[in-house]
């Protein structure tokens, strides 16, 4: 094969290594491609998804091969099938030489791909100054967004990239050029929480209360996700500390449900509103005890937060510690004078709520500060109703310890006997029976402890109720005994008839026998 003959082969190679990203074997072809030409019929080759040699050799940083090809004519902005072009693939990984080699074949500087991607995009988002530096010569837009109205801008503040946000705004980028969300640059960059980026926006004169399209402003955001440098930053420069989301949530609301105690401190010293409410009148406050944040709660009271503003639904600070079973809090609250039985629109108090989730802690708690034990909900749901019916015996321990009502009954007149029968909770049956429960009073319907236990198969319970000499053919208001419910049921095995003693037999006594 002669050397021209030689030539093509080793340039058709060449373009075969690049796209398989083999550098080295494209490296030790390059000196055998003698004449561009030859390497020229290669580029003709594109591959199914568009990817070119120049491409290829591109996104691999290889300014050597990138200089053959484009000796050879290469097709300097051709894209993949994504859109792509080689300009974009070389600012995406930062490959400086291969983007000024590309910009004095004159490539062109602000094709994007389908996404709206340029390359000076590319470039901020990954944080490739000396490509940003090299794009700006040569005249790239510095505000062209992608398809979701991000800028370079943007870009850069949204991955801290600091060096490039300076370049962009010596540029004159518009600082609060906003995306399709109302994203700002300054949003981006206190959700990052980059102190840097936020400093370098502000002296730019960013808007510092510039909301998105939910009503977040950046010291929401900031706040959200904790970034106390950020948020004295915004402080610093006037930003209202007040200002609310579509929602109503302020960014001391934001930062309590968190449990951000730096932003609380910072909020608080700032003069933010304790007790300014949401839309469905959440304080911070009650955001802070239904999170279990006890370090935001000290600060809020501390504060002189109202510890009794209730939300929408009635429930108090208190009632959501006791509800999600926050004892810090709840014992914080207690000792603000918290009142300890306001209840909820369905008149259910903290005790009650503590109760029905066993949260023993709570009810402890409660008790000690004289709780009602016996108030009831809107449909005469006591605590110990709620214990029993969900099978919290310390819960229902304690209640009985602070002589709660043994059988008082819900609206329809199911006691917490028959609720703990029905739901086959063996340990709150004992309990309940230890403390002289009614074992035979029955609900509205004549439905009995024994019956609930029986048609529902709990044969330990009903073994415990027969020991305290439950009626065993005590009947519902429908006719049938816990034995019938019990066989119609499949548990005929739960109630059997005592066996047969000698006098049943013979009528003489069993030492006679």
């Amino acid at each position: 094969m002669d050397a021209s003959g030689g030539s093509f082969v080793a340039a058709n190679a060449m373009v075969d290594a690049l796209r398989r990203g083999d550098e080295a074997k494209a490296e030790g072809l390059i000196d055998r491609v003698t004449g561009a030409a030859h390497l020229g019929l290669c580029l003709l080759r594109a591959y199914s998804d568009g990817v070119t040699p120049l491409f290829a050799a591109c996104v691999k940083g290889r300014g050597d091969c990138v200089q053959l090809l484009l000796a050879a004519h290469a097709t300097v902005d051709q894209a993949d099938s994504d859109g792509n072009t080689p300009l974009i693939a070389a600012c995406d990984r930062g490959h400086g030489v291969c983007v000024q080699q590309l910009l004095t074949a004159h490539a062109v500087v602000d094709e994007a791909d389908s996404n709206g991607f340029t390359p000076l995009i590319a470039a901020c988002d990954k944080g490739y100054g000396d490509c940003v530096q090299l794009l700006h010569a040569a005249h790239a837009a510095v505000d062209q967004a992608d398809s979701d109205g991000n800028t370079p801008l943007f870009a850069a503040c949204g991955k801290g990239n600091g060096d490039c946000v300076q370049l962009l705004l010596a540029a004159h980028a518009v600082v609060d050029q906003a995306n399709r969300n109302g994203f700002t640059p300054l949003i981006a960059a206190c959700t990052k929480g980059d102190g840097g980026c936020v400093r370098l926006l502000l002296a730019a004169h960013a808007a510092v209360d510039q909301a998105d399209s939910n009503g977040n402003t950046p010291l929401i955001m900031a706040c959200d996700k904790g970034r106390g440098d950020c948020v004295r930053l915004l402080l610093a420069a006037h930003a209202a500390v007040d200002q609310a989301n579509t929602d109503g949530i302020t960014p001391l609301l934001i930062a309590c449900d968190r449990g951000h105690g730096g932003c609380v401190q910072l909020l608080l010293a700032a003069h933010a509103v304790v007790d300014q409410a949401d839309s469905s009148g959440t304080t911070p406050l009650f955001a802070a005890c239904v999170k279990g944040r006890g370090d935001c709660v000290q600060l809020l009271l501390a504060a002189h937060a109202v510890v009794d503003q209730a939300d929408s639904n009635s429930r108090t600070p208190l009632y959501a510690a006791c509800i999600k079973g926050s004892g810090d809090c709840a014992r914080l609250l207690l000792a603000a004078h918290a009142v300890v039985d306001q209840a909820d629109s369905s008149g259910t108090t903290p005790l009650y709520a503590a109760c029905d989730k066993g949260y023993g802690g709570c009810v402890q708690l409660l008790l000690a500060a004289h709780a009602a034990v016996d108030q009831a909900d809107s449909d005469g749901t006591t605590p110990l109703y709620a214990a029993c019916d969900e099978g919290h015996g310390k819960c229902v321990q304690l209640l009985l310890a602070a002589h709660a009502a043994v059988d008082q009954a819900h609206s329809d007149g199911v006691t917490p006997l028959i609720a703990a029968c029905d739901e086959g909770h063996g340990g709150c049956v004992r309990l309940l029976l230890a403390a002289h429960a009614a074992v035979n009073q029955a609900a509205c319907d004549g439905v009995t402890p024994l019956y609930a236990a029986c048609f529902k198969g709990h044969g330990k319970c009903a073994q415990m109720l027969l020991a305290a000499h439950a009626a065993v053919n005590q009947a519902a208001s429908n006719g049938v005994t816990a034995l019938i419910a019990a066989c119609n049921e499949g548990h005929g095995d739960i109630v059997k008839p005592a066996p047969r003693t000698c006098d049943d037999r013979c009528g003489r006594s069993g030492v006679e026998c």
